[in-house]
């Protein structure tokens, strides 16, 4: 699965395309991902279901341009849009411990 990004990095309000997914109701939480940003740049990420709804996690990159960005926590909707899934990111939230990006940690 790869959370196509519409810009060089996520914030407030940016809206992109989930590839490899068709409905929301096929995610399996705690499922590692890609999210590949609008310059090229790419991050693997881990999407996961809280009590405040799903969240995405990414790693730290470097966007093209040169500009390191940190790993960050983001509280995202995810909806169906016809034949694929689109997601918006809602706020940046704190990155539980528990959650790690390659091996599955509880809750996950």
């Amino acid at each position: 699965m790869i959370l196509e990004a519409t810009h060089t990095h996520l914030y407030p309000g940016h809206r992109g395309k989930v590839s490899g997914l068709t409905q929301v109701s096929d995610l399996q939480a705690g499922d590692d991902c890609l999210v590949e940003f609008s310059d090229g740049s790419v991050t693997p990420a881990r999407v996961w279901e809280s009590k405040d709804g799903w969240q995405l996690r990414t790693d730290a990159y470097r966007t093209a341009a040169g500009t390191d960005i940190a790993k960050k926590c983001w509280l995202v909707y995810l909806g169906e849009n016809g034949n694929h899934v689109e997601f918006r990111i809602l706020k940046n939230v704190v990155c539980p411990l528990h959650i790690t990006i390659g091996s599955r940690g509880t809750g996950c």
